[in-house]
């Protein structure tokens, strides 16, 4: 073989190689990191099937739950950057977690890269079906009698929920405290039990337990009333300030995963994404639909890195 057409076949051997090595291999894991149940958990079980379908292998969802998702964030952080492990999870366990708990050991835009967002949520402030309470006033009238209405279940420790409870103790001087959950699947049974006076959760689960008829939601967070609850007034809307704020849950990955696999799958998710059987159950879970290629996912996590990075916020 003449010298210019072996160097040509070893070019193209070694460019077929480096194609393979970004390929996909073997199974695929996404780490969730709370409990089966919660909405995180629901939309990375309805993903799995056309992920698996776009990458041409397996998708196994790992529940890793505990400490307000630090351990199983933690785990993809220390996981190969090969393609072979994902973390579907919000902003929180990412973005937040680090700030208040300094063990985490983890840092949000040192340690993992976006790969892609699949939607944003509101979170609700909910009573038990039984409270007298009708409105925000009314359960604050009632804290004020019984302080111990002010302790309020939150699915995971600082953050939005935390937020919430800032708020409402500032505008109404009444001690609002936390009471944490692995997760909003662990916390929505004693909020329906009435074992909790109060809670916050996402958006997703406040509106499936409204729709059962377990709960009643009195505000909820963000600029805007949401669609899905067009009845239910916003914080800002009756006075209490600082919670004009939503989250997102994202795909993540760690820090080194090759672009060309980050590329790969954030084109298999939007695929995954534009389906309209997927489309309409993230609808039923009340989420907005939001999918982001990868500079939009690097630019979202930067804004909220740097939103709760904020002294007045992070200490919340």
């Amino acid at each position: 073989m003449p010298p210019k057409v072996l160097l040509a076949a070893m070019a193209g051997l070694l460019i077929g190689t480096a194609a393979v090595a970004q390929d996909f291999k073997g199974p695929i894991k996404i780490v969730v990191p709370f409990a089966p149940g919660g909405a995180t958990d629901a939309v990375a079980r309805l993903l799995a099937p056309g992920l698996s379908k776009q990458l041409g292998q397996q998708v196994i969802i790992d529940n890793r739950p505990g400490a307000s998702g630090q351990l199983g964030t933690a785990a993809v952080k220390a996981a190969p950057a090969d393609g072979s492990t994902f973390l579907l999870a919000l902003d929180h366990s990412v973005v937040i977690v680090p700030l208040i708990t300094p063990t985490a050991g983890y840092d949000a835009l040192k340690d993992f890269v976006p790969v892609g967002q699949v939607a944003r949520f509101q979170w609700t402030f909910a009573v038990p079906q039984g409270s007298p309470a009708r409105t925000l006033g009314d359960f604050v009238d009632i804290v004020r009698k019984d302080p111990s209405k002010g302790n309020y279940g939150v699915p995971l420790q600082g953050g939005v929920p935390d937020i919430i409870g800032a708020a409402i103790s500032r505008k109404a001087s009444v001690k609002m405290e936390p009471i944490p959950f692995g997760g909003s699947a662990m916390m929505m049974p004693q909020l329906i039990g009435g074992q909790l006076a109060s809670g916050v959760t996402g958006e997703p689960e406040g509106v499936t337990m409204l729709k059962g008829g377990k709960v009643r939601i009195l505000a909820i967070s963000g600029g805007k009333r949401s669609a899905l609850l067009p009845n239910v007034p916003t914080f800002e809307e009756l006075g209490f300030t600082g919670v004009n704020v939503n989250s997102f849950n994202a795909f993540f990955a760690p820090k080194a995963l090759p672009r060309p696999l980050a590329e790969k799958f954030n084109a298999a998710l939007k695929a995954t994404l534009s389906d309209r059987e997927v489309q309409r159950k993230i609808h039923e879970m009340s989420l907005e639909l939001a999918p982001t290629d990868l500079d939009e996912s690097a630019r979202e996590l930067a804004k909220s890195y740097e939103f709760w990075h904020r002294p007045e916020n992070a200490s919340k």
